[in-house]
């Protein structure tokens, strides 16, 4: 029978979650190109968006500007249902798309209530074949884990089903050489939940990057701090090591590739390069309990031209929280989620539109309410300025809509390629290429050693 389990961020440490929960996501140049609307900026300090569960259903015809008909719905249902799995019922809920089918294998009420109160007219299956039968679902959204996804992808896009697959593809690269191509020759859509590559924020900056206004590339960092033991206690062995899969070597890739895929896939998108190595370190610092997964990880990924990218999690500590930065001869990039941040060097030109923008203090310190010593004040972007502009709305009052996260945005992304039958900008080859980095990024962290890129591993 085959498996539907718990999504990779499945539930643990109920309690400590809702005290600890910080939004990971791992969610254009003004929209339409334009530099003239780059006049706003967001609220002071950098301070993580917060959430303890996925936001329930809204109204699907209440739009922005109070006037746009909602979208089209599509017939969709989601396969895994731990915590991205949720948030992928609320996601497409709000989009006029909420599922018709969610499927896990456990049917608790931790689970499935949570997603039906999302989604009160989905139906419950325990095997996603059910799912694939019926000929009215046009889209799935497989949020089970990472090594579980390979047979429910090639089901789906065999049975005619556009498929949304969260990212890493597959914890084998064989595995997720075989999705990746078989994505690339199904005809219905396939993409890879590469969230940050849909995420307004950092399409935003990805076009300043672009532009050439960072100076020659540098190097770069990506941090992402979550105090979280990613161990759920359960009373019974067989289902709790189901849902420790995460702790399990032989199953996850830990945390330099399960969450670091999102981070160092900001590197390759940015840099538009492919790493030539790796080299991780890992250790248990904080929860001996038997594990053998690194609950601390550095990761350095080596660009051509040494441009040297570092990633650091740690799940003992918050401090910091999660952003990616990426520094130049002229100016550094910060992107923190929903918001982002141009920090220029004192000699670097000046580009006009930059005096009317507003300028944000950064401090290192306490994120969370921004004390500590100044080192620097960063020119404020706003993904979606143009669209405020348009609606008479000040960008620099408003900032920029938090509450559409990235994975929010990315199937938003998704369903509109649905809809419009065409194909993504985030590619089956971009899916499988970031999961490769992922393997070996974790593979250099068990080892702690260098792993020397193969320029064939990024071939199909």
């Amino acid at each position: 029978m085959r498996h539907c389990w718990l999504n990779r961020f499945g539930r643990q440490d109920i309690a400590r979650k809702k005290a600890n929960s910080f939004s990971m996501n791992r969610r254009d140049f003004l929209r339409d190109g334009s530099i003239a609307g780059l006049t706003g900026a967001l609220g002071a300090g950098f301070v993580e968006a917060t959430r303890a569960e996925p936001l329930a259903p809204q109204r699907s015809d209440v739009r922005d500007d109070k006037k746009e008909p909602p979208p089209p719905p599509v017939a969709t249902a989601v396969i895994g249902l731990g915590t991205q799995g949720r948030e992928a019922v609320s996601a497409l809920a709000r989009q006029n798309s909420a599922p018709r089918y969610i499927c896990d294998t456990y049917e608790g009420k931790i689970f499935v209530k949570k997603s039906q109160a999302l989604a009160p007219e989905a139906a419950f299956v325990k095997d996603y074949r059910a799912i694939l039968d019926d000929k009215n679902i046009k889209a799935v959204v497989v949020a089970t884990p990472t090594h579980l996804h390979k047979q429910i992808v090639l089901d789906a896009l065999q049975a005619g089903k556009h498929v949304y697959c969260e990212a890493p593809l597959s914890n084998n690269m064989e595995e997720a050489k075989t999705i990746a191509k078989a994505g690339m020759d199904a005809k219905t859509i396939f993409m890879p939940g590469l969230q940050w590559r849909s995420n307004a924020q950092h399409k935003h900056i990805y076009k300043f990057v672009k532009t050439g206004v960072l100076g020659r590339a540098i190097s770069g960092r990506a941090i992402w701090n979550k105090r979280t033991s990613w161990r759920t206690v359960w009373p019974v062995p067989e289902r709790e090591a189901e849902l420790n899969w995460r702790l399990d070597p032989n199953l996850t890739l830990g945390m330099a590739g399960e969450i670091g895929i999102h981070e160092i896939d900001v590197a390759s998108w940015y840099l538009h390069r492919m790493p030539v190595s790796v080299t991780g370190w890992g250790g248990i610092l904080e929860y001996a309990d038997g594990r053998t997964i690194a609950d601390t990880v550095q990761v350095t990924v080596e660009y051509p031209n040494s441009v040297r990218y570092a990633f650091d999690a740690s799940l003992s500590s918050t401090y910091e929280g999660s952003y990616e930065m990426l520094t130049g001869t002229a100016a550094t990039v910060l992107v923190r989620d929903q918001r982002g941040w141009m920090f220029k060097e004192v000699d670097s030109p000046l580009l006009g539109w930059e005096v009317f923008a507003r300028k944000d203090d950064y401090s290192i310190g306490s994120i969370a309410n921004g004390t500590g010593d100044k080192v620097g004040t960063g020119i404020a972007l706003v993904a979606d300025a143009t669209k405020q502009l348009a609606l008479g709305k000040d960008p620099g009052k408003v900032g920029t809509d938090v509450t559409k996260n990235a994975l929010y945005q990315s199937i938003e992304v998704f369903l509109n390629n649905v809809r419009k039958n065409t194909k993504p900008e985030v590619t089956p080859l971009d899916g499988y290429r970031a999961t490769v980095i992922a393997i070996k990024s974790n593979e250099a962290v068990v080892n702690g050693s260098k792993v020397v890129f193969q320029k064939e591993w990024f071939d199909l």
